[in-house]
């Protein structure tokens, strides 16, 4: 019988939501579903670089 490397999955689901890329990930799906914005990339607009903006910060700090 294998075992579980995680003891407490909803301790590691609570540590994951409080991990600045979970959180990115979170308000993206949240802006997708009230259709503030889309999941097309065409073009390279303003929103699409404060995207890329958002996620770079997001990846920082988890360094």
């Amino acid at each position: 019988m294998t075992q579980a490397v995680i003891d407490d999955i909803e301790s590691f689901k609570v540590f994951l939501a409080g991990q600045p890329l979970c959180q990115w990930a979170a308000q993206k799906q949240r802006d997708l579903d009230q259709g503030k914005t889309s999941k097309s990339s065409g073009g390279s607009s303003a929103k699409a670089k404060s995207d890329n903006a958002e996620l770079a910060a997001a990846l920082s700090s988890m360094a």
